[in-house]
């Protein structure tokens, strides 16, 4: 059974994160790019204007407009640690993960207790399958913010893909305790006790996924998955019982 893997990024910057079709259309988007670019022609070292540009353009889609704005800030403001955080997460979203991770380790040693540039190194290193550094870098993050829920999921399932199954339950535990509707932690709560053959713990846990979500269709096939599982059990201990 596989486990569900999807990390959600989380792009810590002011207004919407994510790019879209429609951004393009979005007149109060064009007119607030319009309104930055006036900004920094009149004031060329206007660090927040740059780096407010550089927001706008990623929503629009231009990451290398981005990519320029975020450079510019730093140019000028050598420790903004919000400029350094949003360009690696967009290096990231690129597929340059060299770079997204170089650029996360400046923001945090601008600033060592920025959880945020924490968690987005996990992600990058969990990108590159480099597992034990992904469960530093979220363990730093929930310890700087405990009550941080994503960090905790995104902490269990580095530890699910290490197959630290006990740690992972551990992280997937607080995930809920923080937000006790987060559906994918008790997803992931009921691969990790399957795969440590604890079936009735694992259809508690997906039970409960289903009841948060009732449209989960990974939740319903590894519930099948399991009955399944636990019907080929009796039969085998059927058979053994029976007298030679």
């Amino acid at each position: 059974m596989k486990m569900y893997m999807v990390i959600p990024l989380m792009l810590f910057v002011l207004g919407n994160v994510g790019y879209g079709q429609d951004y393009g259309k979005d007149e109060s988007l064009d007119a607030a790019i319009r309104e930055f670019q006036q900004a920094v022609e009149k004031k060329p070292h206007y660090a927040e204007a740059h780096y407010n540009l550089g927001i706008a353009y990623s929503e629009k889609g231009m990451s290398e407009d981005a990519i320029h704005e975020y450079k510019k800030t730093l140019e000028i403001e050598s420790n903004f640690v919000r400029a350094y955080n949003n360009l690696g997460v967009l290096y990231y979203e690129m597929g340059r993960l060299d770079e997204a991770t170089e650029t996360l380790k400046k923001a945090i040693t601008a600033s060592p207790q920025y959880a945020e540039a924490h968690y987005n190194l996990g992600i990058v290193y969990y990108g590159k399958k480099q597992y034990p550094d992904a469960v530093s870098a979220f363990k730093k993050a929930v310890e700087l913010n405990p009550k941080f829920e994503r960090g905790y999921y995104n902490l269990g399932v580095a530890y699910a893909s290490m197959d630290a199954l006990d740690d992972s339950l551990i992280a997937f535990k607080k995930t809920v305790e923080i937000n006790p509707k987060y559906s994918d932690a008790y997803y992931n709560m009921g691969v990790a006790y399957a795969k440590k053959g604890l079936l009735d713990d694992a259809i508690k846990s997906l039970q409960k996924a289903l009841e948060l979500n009732p449209n989960d269709d990974k939740s319903h096939f590894a519930l099948g998955v399991i009955y399944q599982a636990k019907r080929k059990i009796k039969v085998s201990e059927g058979k053994s019982e029976k007298p030679q």
